[in-house]
This record gives C-alpha cells, sequence and structure tokens, in this order.
C-alpha cells in the first residue's frame, strides 16, 4: 500500500505542477495582451488620426469678376505657401472660371476625376480635355469622352465687393 500511497502523491505534485504552469501560462498571456492593446491604441491614434482630420482650405482672391469672359472659360492661377517639414515651399495651382450673361459664375477645379491630371479648356471645341488619357468635359463639367466617370468638382465661391472669391482645399 505504500508503493500505491507514493505514487498518488507523486501524480498529485506533477498535477499541481500542471496547474501551476498553466496559471502562469495565463497570467502571461493576459498581460500580454493588455501590453499590447496599451501599445496598441495610442498607436492607432497615431496612424488613424490624420486620416480623420477635416481638411484645411483658405478663401482665394481672383480678382474682378468684370475680367472674367462671358460663357467662356478663363483660367485663373493661385500660389500658396505649404510648410513641409522644416521647408516652406510654394504651391501652384489653377481653376477655370466663366460667368454666363446673367451674371452667374462657375468655377471649376482644373483636376480630372479619373487621375487627377490637370484639364485644359478647348475654347474652339467648347471641352475641357485631360492630356493624360484623353478624357473630355463638356462646358458643364460632365464627361463624354474617355474614361473619366464624374463630372468636373465644382468648386465653392461667393462674390464680395464684385470680387471673385473661390475656396479651395489643401
Amino acid at each position: 500500500m505504500k508503493k500505491e500511497t507514493k505514487q498518488y502523491l507523486s501524480l498529485e505534485k506533477q498535477s499541481e505542477k500542471i496547474d501551476s504552469d498553466r496559471r502562469s501560462l495565463l497570467k502571461a498571456g493576459a498581460l500580454t495582451c493588455g501590453a499590447a492593446i496599451l501599445t496598441g491604441i495610442p498607436l492607432a491614434v497615431y496612424v488613424v488620426s490624420p486620416a480623420l482630420k477635416k481638411a484645411t482650405g483658405k478663401w482665394f482672391d481672383f480678382g474682378s469678376v468684370e475680367d472674367l469672359q462671358h460663357n467662356n472659360y478663363t483660367m485663373l492661377s493661385y500660389e500658396f505657401m505649404v510648410k513641409d517639414g522644416w521647408q516652406v515651399l510654394p504651391q501652384r495651382g489653377f481653376v477655370w472660371a466663366s460667368v454666363n450673361t446673367k451674371g452667374q459664375v462657375k468655377v471649376f477645379s482644373s483636376t480630372c476625376t479619373h487621375l487627377a491630371c490637370n484639364v485644359i479648356w478647348q475654347e474652339e471645341k467648347r471641352v475641357f480635355e485631360c492630356p493624360c488619357h484623353s478624357g473630355r468635359f463638356d462646358a458643364d463639367g460632365n464627361p463624354i469622352a474617355g474614361p473619366p466617370t464624374r463630372p468636373l468638382n465644382v468648386l465653392e465661391h461667393k462674390k464680395e465687393d464684385d470680387n471673385l472669391l473661390v475656396y479651395l482645399a489643401f
């Protein structure tokens, strides 16, 4: 009987050792998961937060509405300074603006909705053309040929003191 008791005690000790190893493993796993969560939250916020920020923008004064051609588009260029790291660099671009006989102004982005190339107004054809993939837009900005499927972006604008102000987001 002594031998059986020793074996039983030996099995009991082994069972306790296995249970303690499982507890250690569970504790280590829980601590590791907690540390990963505590480290991961700030890291995720750091990575995701720039994408959630609202684009900043600015109103640009393009001068008198009187300078725009009636029923034809005029290219209006702009330039502003952008801070990129330690450098301050100029950012340049242009928009297309037109005024109809009723005095209503229409302002389009110069960026093609397909691959963001700059579109050019072809006065004789009365279309905007994208030189990258031969995309074409009619005078109202709607796609009529090529790969673009969305119309040109109409930019927010207003008249103040007979000057054209256009809101550009960047």
